[in-house]
């Protein structure tokens, strides 16, 4: 029972709530049905008051047909219907209003706008012989060239005592009009608010301005992308701000019409291509979105191309496209943001970049609102809208900060990596000297006995002789191998000089004939009287390759070592015939420790024919293999004569 009455309560309230929310929607339209019932009314021009706004006494002036034709004089005898300032698409639009001035009142009053971005502004006065006075504002006519030099269009009025005047406004423009805020004002206290206006858009110019040249400098030196996409679209909301404020008419006196389109258009053109690069970047679309990413990299290149097109009229037509594609890409990104900040929820970068597009999600509220309730102020949208925009930069400029100090941690702990890296590399380093020096202590003592051997043999007992040859060559490949294995762990330095290359191939020929082994044939003609190369790394180079040659190939079968000289440089050629490399694994024989799959139980490092292309590349030259005509493998090194 209990349960039950619960029920019905809460069934209850929400009725109730329900019937409440129904009732101020029909007093918000019954009031604003009203207000439109009644007309615009009198502008009366009496008391202290420093402005009087022309909302609820401004008039459309009824036409039928091409207005932008119409004179004032037919635009006077025209009805009147009631004026609507919220959506207005390019054109002409005339408006009318009608001052009454108080006896005591001053004469001279100041008309201004809200709204700087129209191309043409007509006032028109009645005078006192029946005509009209004309005053021409709008942002084709240079600032330096108006009466009255002003952030937004400012028109200078004298009006008689206690007669009414009604004043004719004719607006015209290729972009989208909006006529909003607009009042009239005591000439002091104009000057006072466009003062302090132009305080707050030079300071909002600085500071965007400052936001560029940081995060520019910062992005060029560390070489990150993201942060000079961000500086790229930072500096489109300048360009677009710049406009839209009426701060460039202070800024460049002289600027026209044209300046004008090329800050604001070019500015949502290229905002709309730094937009969407600079959250693809961001969000990672090309590993987390590819999708997403591959639209993305399709908007910015159609915004890239429209670019060179703002000169003739049909760019008017990409203006709705790119705002279109603003507002999509906004929502893609902020669902991306929240799917992403959804899967790793312990990424605080990622709720950074989702928390900045709550204050253009609420943008998007009220300016939505805005437009279908009239009781909301149409300017309302439009300074949130400032607003919103410079918390998103703001929010994005902690967010990027964020990243720059993970940047810096992420530095220092690899800086102490390397550190330690380092440490451990010459500890390595020193072991392994250690190691060498202990390893050809007892391979010299060798060797030296079997050369003391060598002399003390009898003549007349040749075999002892080739037996002691067979241990000394025994020793001499050990040194090699250990020179080998030793060159590839440590990190091989360089020594340029000038040497015959003809003295390293004898050098090669004779350490590397082995009766036991296969056969070595040697054909060096052709070869430079010298060469500018490390002699001692080019033997250990062509010392792997012939052991690798032998190794693979059938001891029945020399290894053939060439070396000529060819187009300023010198080829070392080393061929067998044993099994070849399969053509997958052609490049890599090259890489470190790997071994192909014909090496089966042949004994090997896969260090030898690593080591050779480092020692050729050292040089400025290449190593690369080819299967040999008839069978077998051709290993070809390439060093420059220098």
């Amino acid at each position: 029972m209990n349960g039950v009455f619960r029920r019905c309560v809460a069934l209850d309230r929400q009725w109730s709530v329900s019937i409440i929310a129904v009732l101020v929607l029909a007093l918000c339209a019954l009031v604003s049905a009203s207000a439109r019932a009644g007309g615009p009314d009198i502008i009366r021009l009496e008391g202290e008051a420093k402005k009087f706004v022309l909302d609820g006494h401004l008039a459309a002036v009824a036409i039928k047909g091409d207005a932008g034709a119409l004179g004032i004089a037919d635009a006077a005898q025209l009805g009147s219907i009631e004026a609507d300032t919220r959506r207005l698409t390019p054109g002409t639009r005339w408006y009318r209003f009608t001052v009454w001035r108080a006896p005591g009142t001053p004469a001279d009053w100041m008309l201004a706008f809200g709204e700087p971005d129209i191309d043409d502004v007509r006032i028109f006065l009645p005078t006192a012989d029946g005509g009209f006075s004309e005053t021409q504002l709008g942002r084709r006519i240079p600032s330096r060239q108006l009466e009255v030099a002003a952030r937004r269009p400012v028109a200078q009025l004298t009006f008689p005592e206690a007669v009414p005047v009604t004043v004719h406004i004719r607006l015209s423009s290729l972009s989208k009009i909006r006529f909003e805020d607009a009042a009239l004002w005591r000439p002091r206290a104009l000057i006072f608010d466009e003062a302090r206006q132009s305080v707050i858009g030079g300071v909002n110019f600085g500071i965007l301005a400052v936001i560029v040249a940081v995060y520019a400098l910062f992005g060029f030196w560390l070489r990150d992308a993201v942060l000079i996409v961000y500086a790229s679209f930072v500096a489109t909301v300048l360009c677009q701000s710049s406009s839209h404020s009426g701060i460039i008419a202070l800024l460049f006196p002289d600027a026209g019409r044209s300046v004008n389109y090329l800050l604001n258009d070019g500015g949502l053109i290229a905002g709309v291509a730094a937009f969407v690069l600079l959250w693809d970047r961001v969000l990672d679309l090309r590993q987390t979105f590819p999708i997403l990413h591959k639209a993305y990299m399709a908007t910015a290149v159609a915004m890239a191309v429209s670019l060179p097109m703002m000169a003739i009229p049909a760019f008017r037509g990409v203006i709705p496209l790119a705002q279109v594609l603003s507002l999509a890409t906004s929502l893609s990104s902020l669902a991306a943001a929240a799917i992403l900040v959804y899967r790793n929820s312990h990424n605080t970068l990622l709720k950074y970049y989702l928390i900045a597009f709550f204050p253009v999600a609420f943008v998007w509220i009220v300016q939505f609102t805005a437009r279908l309730c009239p009781v909301v102020p149409p300017e309302l949208g439009r300074d949130i809208q400032q607003y919103g925009t410079k918390a998103h930069i703001a929010i994005l400029c902690i967010a990027l900060a964020y990243r720059l100090s993970m940047s810096k941690h992420k530095q220092i702990y690899a800086e102490a990596a390397l550190a330690t890296e380092r440490s451990s590399r010459q500890r390595l380093k020193t072991f392994i000297d250690m190691a060498t020096h202990e390893f050809k202590t007892p391979l010299a003592v060798i060797d030296n006995t079997a050369q003391g051997l060598e002399l003390m043999a009898p003549p007349e007992r040749p075999e002892i002789i080739d037996r002691i040859g067979t241990i000394r060559r025994a020793v001499r490949r050990v040194v090699t191998l250990i020179e080998t294995c030793l060159a590839a762990e440590r990190e091989t330095a360089l020594h340029l000089q000038r040497i015959k290359p003809a003295d390293l191939v004898r050098r090669v020929r004779e350490r590397n004939l082995y009766p036991e082994r296969s056969p070595l044939a040697v054909n060096a003609d052709g070869l430079p009287e010298t060469c500018r190369a490390d002699g001692d790394l080019l033997g250990i180079a062509l010392d792997a390759l012939i052991d690798n040659a032998r190794r693979y190939g059938p001891a029945d079968q020399p290894v053939e070592l060439a070396a000529t000289k060819q187009d300023g440089s010198i080829v070392f050629t080393v061929q067998d015939r044993g099994p070849g490399v399969a053509p997958d694994e052609a490049e890599r024989i090259f890489e470190k420790y790997y071994r192909c799959a014909a090496s089966g139980a042949i004994p090997g490092s896969g260090i030898g024919l690593h080591l050779v292309r480092v020692i050729a590349e050292l040089h400025g030259g290449r190593v690369h293999y080819q299967p040999r005509n008839g069978g077998g493998a051709s290993f070809i090194m390439t060093i420059p004569i220098g």
